[in-house]
């Protein structure tokens, strides 16, 4: 080999050397800074919302939707399953029933009032008009009684001349001084005279009777004024019976409109789109209200919550890059930093550590990350809750 083949090769190996040299100075580099520049953690998996599908009546279950079962998507809407109508729809048939009636009662309580303030302020007109009658027969008859009093002197008087007149011509007829048809006509006259005075009495007597009549008919007046000037009360009363029928139709309403919404509680419908799971529905069964069904997990609207240590946080602050290692894919995703817990793990427990005992041993406590993705899917495979993570956060 010549002298210039042994440089050529000499300067080639350099030229790798140094070539080697700086991919290592890069990778150490990159290696340092993503170890020294980053937080990591393996405590996290995928959340989301588990929507609980719980029976809101009680009754049985008639029919199931064939396309629901476990591990099936189902959109919002859809109807899951439907519960017997019999045992709602007679309870809504009657409350209809009842609203009906109620509401003809309110309709005939609301044409009482007109009809009332009407007849109210015309009987009250007529009994002050048969009033103003009464005393103007009160006046009359008064005037009737000192009439026919007037008439009963008079007859008085002239009965007392009559029958002075029949007694002076007896003495006369029997002394034979006048003739007995005088002494007739005389005797005539003075029946004539108690005749007229008798019937002068007998009408002072109807007009005393016609006074008290016409007395007794101003009283009755009166009584009927009284009667017709409660006119507002009565009015009043009528208005009562209004409200209080109104009432009693919105207190049915109100009835009616919760049997109705157990009726259509009767289809059991998916309140949002995701995939089903733990069904736990048959056709048949009877159910109580409130019981658990299934649950729906809908797959768009997914986070991570990585659990960091407390001494991991310091530099964590939301807006922070993250990127996300999905295990089941193993692929990588990037998100943000969205939130930090607002307490550790061990203070969400049911039951809390207690460390206030003499055996206390400082433990490093996690806090939750809320962190968003900026896609949920890998591949067009949906991320699933519960799925597990690894977690980069990026200072």
């Amino acid at each position: 080999m010549s002298d210039t083949q042994m440089k050529s090769h000499t300067r080639a190996a350099a030229v790798l050397a140094i070539a080697a040299l700086i991919v290592l100075l890069v990778g150490g580099y990159v290696l340092l800074s993503r170890s020294f520049g980053s937080i990591t953690t393996d405590d996290a998996q995928v959340d989301g919302h588990v929507h609980p599908i719980n029976a809101r009546v009680g009754g049985t279950v008639v029919w199931v939707n064939p396309d629901i079962d476990d591990t099936k998507f189902v959109k919002a809407g859809t109807v899951l399953a439907r519960l017997d109508t019999n045992d709602f729809q007679p309870a809504v048939d009657r409350l209809e029933g009842d609203v009906q009636a109620q509401q003809a009662q309110l309709q005939a309580a609301q044409l009482a009032v007109p009809i009332t303030q009407t007849t109210s302020a015309s009987k009250l007109t007529s009994a002050r008009a048969a009033s103003v009658e009464a005393e103007a027969e009160l006046a009359s008859a008064k005037a009737g009684v000192q009439a026919s009093a007037a008439q009963v002197k008079q007859a008085e008087a002239s009965s007392r001349r009559a029958e002075a007149d029949r007694a002076r011509y007896e003495q006369l007829v029997n002394s034979h001084e006048i003739s007995r048809s005088e002494y007739d006509s005389r005797m005539t006259e003075a029946n004539v005279a108690v005749a007229q005075l008798s019937a002068a009495e007998a009408n002072l007597l109807s007009a005393e009777q016609k006074v008290q009549v016409a007395e007794q008919h101003i009283a009755e007046r009166r009584q009927d004024i009284a009667a017709a000037a409660t006119a507002p009360d009565q009015v009043a009363t009528a208005q009562s019976s209004v409200d209080r029928v109104f009432g009693e139709l919105k207190k049915s309403k109100a009835v009616l409109r919760d049997a109705q919404l157990n009726l259509s509680y009767a289809d059991i419908v998916a309140p949002v789109s995701g995939i089903i799971g733990r069904r736990s529905l048959e056709t048949g069964q009877r159910i109580a209200p409130g019981q658990l069904l299934l649950n729906i997990v809908p797959t768009d609207d997914l986070w991570v919550t990585a659990n960091y240590k407390e001494t991991q946080l310091r530099h964590v602050e939301p807006g922070a890059a993250v990127t996300v290692h999905i295990d089941t894919f193993g692929s990588d995703l990037q998100g943000r930093v969205e939130s930090i817990g607002g307490a550790t793990g061990s203070k969400y427990a049911l039951i809390a550590p207690d460390n206030a005992t003499g055996n206390y041993v400082k433990v490093v406590q996690r806090i939750p990350v809320r962190i968003r993705l900026e896609t949920t899917s890998v591949g067009g495979r949906s991320l699933l809750p519960g799925m597990s993570v690894e977690t980069r956060v990026h200072r």
